[in-house]
């Protein structure tokens, strides 16, 4: 006997419904299982970032350590061949930990080309960073020459200096707000060198090789010993051969190297002389051996110790890696961190 039609239209509808129900709740036990695995990920992540970070600012409390101990030093004086300048990596069970200090007053202070008196350019600042950028192009493919390293120079205290008078080769809030996107200028004090890739005029190669000569610390407002200035003094055993070069007209960093020798700063690449001194009068001598004789109003403004170092500490757990940027600024053997930024991959 022949089923009716009907009924096996009825059973097919029923079969396929089966079919459709059994496919959408294996798409949603799918998607379900999807969406549980992406969260225990993130949860994961999250977690692993958080342990990195918590690495990173043990990584912080060890170099305040290592500073503090050395400011209750008889010897006031800092070089790269002290303990706080070692370069730590510690292995433990969930990854390593890496970091290093580099002394932030063996660089040019951005912030010092405004006299915080006037609030308007210093002229031997000024004069300075020009050399300087002159100095640390000299392998670039196209150097800069000294008429666009006082563009950028005027143009980086334009930034700085609280007028919307520009500079001859400066920029102020017209140049700025006909950009795409426009912004403005910061007119305030530098907190990181990063804002110079604001700055008009310096591109990707000139900040490249500028980086690791140049630094932005808070005004120090009245005079501290040892200086007798409101500006930080340079420390001449940190500083590098580049910056010690820009401190006088038509010297090179081989003249620095002639007058007190050469070594290597590993983390940045960069050259400090190898003599050591306890005194700024040493390093007069040395320069004058050399042929360099300072301006009394230069050499007012260096030093054998520091005040402020750039911690940098990485910090890799799994396939996480948190590296933490923090400022630490120094007073006899008291340390605080004053700026603390991070980078999370």
């Amino acid at each position: 006997m022949r089923m009716p039609a009907t009924r096996h239209r009825q059973q097919g509808i029923a079969v396929l419904t089966a079919i459709l129900v059994v496919a959408i709740a294996t798409v949603l036990a799918v998607n379900l299982l999807w969406g549980t695995s992406v969260d225990i990920q993130r949860t994961q992540s999250l977690l692993a970032q958080d342990q990195a970070r918590l690495y990173d600012l043990g990584g912080e409390e060890l170099a305040k350590h290592f500073l503090s101990k050395d400011g209750q030093g008889s010897v006031d004086t800092d070089d790269y061949g002290e303990d706080w300048a070692t370069h730590i990596v510690n292995q433990f069970k969930e990854g390593a930990l890496e970091g290093w200090l580099i002394d932030q007053q063996g660089l040019f202070d951005l912030n010092s080309l405004i006299d915080p008196g006037t609030a308007k350019a210093d002229p031997q600042a000024k004069e300075q960073f020009e050399r300087l950028l002159v100095l640390a192009s000299v392998d670039l493919d196209v150097p800069v020459d000294p008429s666009t390293a006082t563009e950028l120079a005027e143009a980086t205290i334009d930034w700085l200096d609280p007028d919307a008078l520009p500079e001859i080769g400066g920029a102020e809030d017209a140049h700025y707000t006909s950009l795409q996107p426009p912004y403005v200028p910061a007119n305030f004090w530098f907190t990181s060198v990063t804002e110079l890739q604001a700055v008009k005029g310096f591109t990707p190669e000139v900040l490249r090789v500028l980086w690791p000569h140049v630094t932005a610390l808070p005004r120090p407002g009245k005079p501290v010993p040892p200086q007798t200035q409101a500006r930080w003094t340079l420390n001449v055993n940190t500083a590098t051969d580049v910056v010690l070069a820009s401190l006088v007209p038509g010297k090179t960093a081989e003249d620095i190297k002639r007058a007190c020798g050469e070594t290597v700063k590993p983390e940045t690449g960069t050259n400090v002389c190898a003599t050591k001194y306890d005194q700024v009068a040493d390093f007069e001598t040395d320069m004058a051996s050399a042929g360099i004789t300072l301006d009394p109003k230069i050499s007012q403004n260096l030093g054998v110790s520091s005040n402020w170092f750039l911690l940098t500490v990485t910090t890799t757990i799994g396939s996480t890696r948190s590296t933490m940027y923090s400022l630490l600024q120094r007073q006899d053997a008291n340390v605080r961190a004053r700026i603390r930024t991070f980078d999370a991959n």
